[in-house]
């Protein structure tokens, strides 16, 4: 009687952890069906529709993260540069390139480690597509470094893993995949340090 009892108090406190820490699992990040991939940038399309699937919805209420709709835009995001090494906000990194047509789209840096120091909040941490200078061809370089660069520049933090969000406001890549070709800008490795 008591050897059943423990069994069953072992076997319920099992699948309780196991069942919790899947759950946990399963809900870090946005589910690996329906990714949309262009280069190295990853999007999650159907994030943004009316009826998002079980996966995603809880995702959205665990972060408490705000999609934009399918109509909207879409939201691109890099987490390693086109050599793929992650990320690193010690580093210098460039970006070239050209984006997808779009009417508008904004870049930005999102840190998964250290906290930006809060005593240098004029640093930029993103910009937008009408804010930043554009080469002869109209295509990007944004520099992006944990310290001032001429030009377009994206500040980093002084180190710790980061990642790049694209993203663009009333564009058809949700509509025209297969129809046309579609380009993202490269992130290229510049060096670490003071380079």
């Amino acid at each position: 009687m008591v050897r059943e009892l423990l069994s069953y108090v072992y076997g319920s406190a099992v699948a309780l952890i196991l069942g919790i820490a899947t759950a946990v699992w399963a809900t870090e990040r946005l589910p690996f069906f329906g990714e949309l991939q262009i280069g190295d940038w990853t999007a999650f399309p159907s994030v943004g529709r009316a009826d998002p699937d079980p996966y995603t919805r809880a995702y959205l209420a665990r972060t408490g993260a705000l999609p934009l709709a399918i109509a909207e835009g879409i939201a691109f995001e890099m987490h390693a540069d086109s050599e793929g090494r992650p990320l690193n906000a010690a580093c210098h990194y460039l970006i070239v390139g050209k984006t997808p047509t779009t009417r508008r789209w904004t870049i930005r840096v999102e840190r998964t480690g250290p906290a930006y120091d809060a005593s240098k909040p004029a640093l930029p941490v993103s910009l937008h597509s009408r804010g930043l200078l554009h080469q002869v061809d109209g295509s990007l370089a944004i520099r992006v470094s944990p310290i001032p660069e001429p030009g377009n520049w994206l500040y980093t933090g002084p180190n710790g893993p980061f990642k790049l969000v694209l993203t663009l406001y009333d564009t058809t890549i949700a509509s025209d995949i297969g129809l046309t070709e579609l380009t993202m800008p490269e992130v290229k490795f510049e060096g670490c340090g003071n380079v």
